[in-house]
């Protein structure tokens, strides 16, 4: 599966202009297709405001490991980034996942939308005992110059 380049919620520069990116504990969810029509929305102002959260396989949002800011390509850039995510379906199947969406955690089921990429063109299917892998890019999941 191809995923699309991480994309900024309307909002997410704000929040970064207004939170410590490297404080607090940021999660990625997965979200169905049906989510496509409120990811552009200016109005989305919380993770909560997104709905239609991918559900089953004892999935549930996922914190981010070894996030930080680096050196980007130049002096003027800096890059932020974690570790790849692996999320195992267990029991059942995680179905009807198209998107993934990273936020900032600021409490159960609430948070800051940052950005969000497309996993897929169309929706799918983690199997019982399977594991979908997010490779970040090395590029990290955006730059700032």
């Amino acid at each position: 599966m191809a995923a699309s380049a991480w994309a900024m919620f309307p909002r997410g520069k704000h929040h970064i202009g207004t939170q410590t990116l490297s404080a607090g504990t940021y999660r990625l969810s997965l979200f169905k297709d049906a989510a496509s029509t409120n990811l552009s929305l200016d109005t989305i102002t919380t993770w909560a405001s997104i709905g239609n959260e991918a559900g089953g396989g004892g999935y549930s949002a996922t914190a981010l490991a070894s996030l930080a800011w680096t050196a980007g390509g130049s002096a003027d850039q800096q890059k932020w980034d974690a570790a790849d995510i692996v999320i195992t379906a267990s029991g059942s199947n995680i179905t009807s996942v198209r998107y993934a969406v990273i936020y900032l955690s600021t409490s159960a089921g609430g948070g800051l939308p940052i950005c969000y990429a497309a996993l897929s063109s169309a929706n799918f299917t983690v199997s019982s005992g399977n594991t979908l892998t997010i490779q970040l890019a090395a590029t990290g999941i955006f730059t700032l110059t």
